[in-house]
């Protein structure tokens, strides 16, 4: 049989709790367990009278332990009885079982010893206690034989005398034929599948590991093969050498391909332990004016292109088909116009580029559902419409980025929300920017609330870390923003926010409030309408941090207008009674932005030039609002409330304009790749040719895709001007 790990997990089918590249058995308590491996079938039981036990303390889940954070423990009073685990299939001849061994609760572990058909083969052994990474686990490695009949038994039995509390024991998981995991270089950095290096000048990247067991020398192996990595030898190609450091840089990387490493420890006798074969990617800006800590998604580079050709709900060539199909993928548009969604259209699968840049006529507006992506990573969506307005009677988000990962959402306009016109809550790695938020319908049915609630909410934004900047807020009656950086797995505030250089308009009875464990709130400009009530821009919510924790801020350099100027130090912030502003105030800040800042005057102005979907047109909509925002006005009002600039349904503004279909013309972009024959002329690439879409034609990073991409927007020269 080939190698097996498998990692005992708790019966809820989170993903988080899953070990990668391992088996993952999800199991309830029970007398036993039984399940199959690679033809293997193992059963675990405990000695004696007790049941098995569901271990898990989901707090280390924030720190990445997925192994070490959960599995089964049994119950030993007086240090009786003990853990068995039965082994049968296995075919005859040698064999090595490996097992982990941690704690993670507060009890102080019990020492243990194993038996292999009632004779002792190791120990004692300690548990190791609440680590904060799954290579620092406490292993057992044992080589045995199997015979004909290919079943063993072993047991893992407490230590007379060993102290512990309770008598308990742990496993997290087990393996089969592997390596020792204690003689295994281990804590790789890049870490295992990291898809988002940063790569220093040259295209350097410095690997480094901790080292296993006795290791006096490492052998290192490099590759962007894995079948090459993993089978290779000294004196192979992808054989680097005999090292007495833990760390060696290599050049030359970048984005495109996969690397594959590993390190082989050698000890005092020659011995050599084979390691793991690792894996990570350099990263690379989504597009050039991708900012944020959500710049990196990959997106759907290198992958498929996959055309929108017809405005239906579903079916071939739908947008519901483009986005719900797996694989790296670039969704083009040879048709622009409104589509009528029949339900919510979400992002569940990574590794994609929605780019509405390509739609001809006026471009896409969706309405009728919502548009946005759920659990994933690696997404790119820009230059999109949703404004879903009351006809399904569903009370529906516009666009989110809700438990998602290495995502931007850009120079997108979202309207006529009957809840929040975005949320994130629990994502990572994210940006917002050049988004156009309007008009969130406020008495409009929420059916979460009584009939006659009022709503209207613009965005409720949670991210560690989430970047939101040079976005449009307007007509929105409240959460403007809402810091919904919520709860870590260990019940303490989280996220990290960074809110900068955003326009906030005609607000009525709310601006930001909320919390989040550290928030920057840099130079965002915020002007009164003829709706607002409520005069400050950023409201701290503090009831919670004597339970949940610390959340922090920095505060420079915002406007209110006519109230508020950038150099009034915490301008624009209602002080949370009893407690001194110096106290989760702060002089400086807690993170790098990683975006170009202007200051809130120069924002103003830079974002009203450039924001929301605007290519290949800015719709009649989009242009009313930023009137509005320019002359400090509000043409229509409420239907029910009355109120100036916040409609309850989307009749009160017109409604939706025309958005006529207009189709692509035939030859347009003759070999499917996503670019028109005439730009690809223009580039010196080949129109009947459908693999130049992934080449890299100027060598700067960027496929030849991504160039008509960002061509189409302004962010890359006419492809014939000479030195393009």
């Amino acid at each position: 049989m080939a190698s097996v790990r498998v990692d005992l997990n708790p019966p809820e089918p989170r993903q988080d709790v899953r070990t990668p590249h391992w088996e993952n058995w999800h199991w309830r308590g029970d007398r036993e367990a039984t399940a199959g491996f690679d033809g293997v079938r193992v059963t675990l039981r405990p000695v004696g009278s007790n049941r098995l036990e569901v271990l898990w303390v989901k707090a280390f889940l924030d720190d990445g332990v997925r192994l070490g954070s959960d599995g089964v423990r049994v119950r030993c009073p007086g240090g009786t009885g003990g853990l068995e685990l039965l082994l049968e299939g296995l075919s005859p001849g040698r064999h090595t079982l490996a097992t982990w061994h941690n704690e993670p609760r507060e009890t102080v572990p019990t020492p243990f010893s194993v038996w292999l058909e009632g004779r002792k083969v190791v120990g004692p052994i300690r548990p190791s206690h609440r680590v904060r990474h799954d290579d620092d686990i406490t292993t057992v490695w044992v080589e045995f034989e199997a015979g004909s009949d290919g079943a063993v038994v072993f047991t893992f039995r407490p230590e007379p005398g060993g102290g512990g509390d309770g008598g308990e024991l742990v496993l997290n998981g087990f393996a089969l034929d592997v390596p020792d995991p204690s003689r295994q270089a281990r804590r790789p950095w890049p870490a295992r599948d990291d898809e988002h290096v940063a790569a220093g000048p040259g295209g350097t990247v410095r690997l480094t590991w901790v080292s296993g067991a006795g290791a006096v020398a490492h052998h290192l192996y490099f590759g962007t093969n894995w079948a090459e990595v993993s089978a290779a030898r000294p004196g192979d190609e992808p054989y680097l050498g005999r090292l007495t450091t833990m760390a060696h840089a290599v050049s030359g990387l970048n984005h495109f391909p996969e690397y594959f490493w590993r390190v082989d420890e050698e000890d005092a006798t020659g011995r050599i332990t084979r390691g793991e074969v690792w894996r990570f990617r350099v990263r690379h800006r989504a597009f050039p004016t991708a900012e944020g800590y959500g710049a990196f998604a990959r997106g759907g580079r290198g992958g498929r292109v996959i055309k929108v050709t017809n405005l239906n709900d579903s079916g071939p060539g739908s947008l519901r088909a483009a986005v719900e199909a797996e694989g790296p993928r670039t969704v083009v548009f040879d048709v622009g116009g409104m589509i009528t969604l029949k339900s919510p259209l979400v992002v569940r699968n990574p590794y994609l580029t929605v780019a509405g840049q390509t739609a001809p006529g006026k471009g896409i507006c969706i309405r009728g559902y919502n548009f946005g992506v759920l659990g994933t990573h690696d997404v790119i969506i820009r230059y999109i419409r949703v404004r879903p307005g009351n006809i399904s009677g569903e009370t529906l988000d516009g666009m989110g980025l809700a438990s998602s990962d290495h995502c931007i959402v850009d120079h997108c306009s979202i309207s006529w929300t009957l809840d929040e016109a975005f949320s994130s809550r629990g994502a990572r790695n994210i940006t917002l920017q050049r988004t156009l938020i309007a008009e969130a319908l406020n008495e409009a049915g929420h059916r979460k609330y009584p009939p006659g609630t009022r709503h209207g909410y613009a965005a409720s934004i949670g991210g560690l870390i989430g970047s939101f900047h040079h976005n449009l807020l307007a007509h929105c009656a409240g959460r403007n923003w809402s810091l919904a950086g919520g709860l870590n797995q260990s019940g303490r505030h989280t996220g990290w926010l960074d809110i900068r250089n955003n326009v906030v308009y005609n607000w009525h009875h709310r601006t930001t409030d909320g919390g989040a464990a550290k928030v920057q709130f840099v130079n965002n400009y915020y002007k009164p309408g003829p709706a607002t009530e409520w005069f400050w821009i950023l409201r701290p919510q503090r009831e919670g941090v004597a339970r949940f924790g610390p959340q922090d801020y920095y505060v420079v350099g915002n406007v209110l207008e006519g109230r508020v100027g950038p150099d009034e130090k915490w301008g624009g912030v209602r002080f949370w009674p009893g407690e001194p502003p110096e106290s989760y105030l702060h002089e400086e800040p807690f993170f790098d932005p990683m975006v170009r800042t202007h200051t809130a005057y120069e924002a103003f102005t830079n974002v009203l030039a450039n924001v929301g979907c605007n290519v290949p047109v800015q719709d009649e909509t989009d242009r009313r609002i930023l009137e509005e925002v320019r002359t400090g006005t509000a043409r229509y009002r409420g239907s029910r409330t009355g109120l100036p600039g916040l409609p309850d349904s989307q009749e009160d503004v017109g409604g939706w304009e025309e958005y006529p279909e207009v189709h692509r013309p035939e030859g347009w972009d003759r070999d499917g790749d996503g670019m028109p024959d005439d730009w690809e002329r223009r580039a010196g690439l080949d129109p009947l040719d459908p693999t130049d879409a992934w080449g890299d034609r100027d060598g700067d990073g960027y496929t030849n895709l991504e160039e008509y991409l960002g061509w189409l927007v302004g962010e890359f020269p006419d492809p014939d001007r000479p030195g393009s």
